[in-house]
């Protein structure tokens, strides 16, 4: 299965648009975010996915009541974490501001995955037997270090993940 990954949207929400079309064009069964949607009407906005999305919070995002309320019915929220079984794959989501529990989860060598976000740089690495990925963000320019916009898609049946970049 293919599972579209998305973090630190931060109310961009042309591009959010254009990260559903990759992932309804990708046959994404499922999307994962790993937190900083910030406001809930953008986040409404994955209501036109193809599939059901679940994801965590990350520490940007207020008010995590009316996100539940506003697109609870759409969206799966959890707090600070998740644990997914899916395909025979262990996944372990977490937005990545809370270091020692991204750490950990990365040590345990419970997981096949580990998503994250938070520090706005796409990468997909091996940490061990632990797949690492953070799909990077949809914010054009954090820094003059931080530039680019991006997402990605894991695939269950090889345990890797392609980073795709938006224009």
């Amino acid at each position: 299965m293919k599972i579209g990954v998305i973090s630190d949207t931060h109310d961009q929400r042309l591009r959010i648009l254009q990260a559903i079309d990759i992932f309804n064009k990708e046959k994404a069964g499922l999307v994962i975010h790993c937190g900083d949607w910030v406001s809930p009407f953008s986040a409404a906005r994955f209501s036109a996915l193809n599939c059901p999305i679940k994801g965590v919070f990350g520490n940007n995002d207020g008010d995590r009541d009316l996100h539940r309320q506003r697109n609870g019915e759409f969206i799966e929220y959890h707090d600070e974490k998740m644990e997914i079984a899916i395909e025979g794959r262990m996944i372990f989501v977490t937005h990545g501001h809370l270091q020692p529990l991204l750490e950990a989860a990365l040590k345990l060598g419970k997981y096949d995955a580990v998503f994250s976000g938070h520090t706005h740089i796409a990468h997909a690495k091996m940490e061990g037997k632990t797949l690492w990925l953070n799909p990077g963000t949809l914010v054009d320019e954090t820094s003059d270090k931080i530039k680019g916009m991006s997402v990605a898609v894991y695939d269950t049946a090889t345990n890797t993940a392609e980073i795709i970049r938006l224009h």
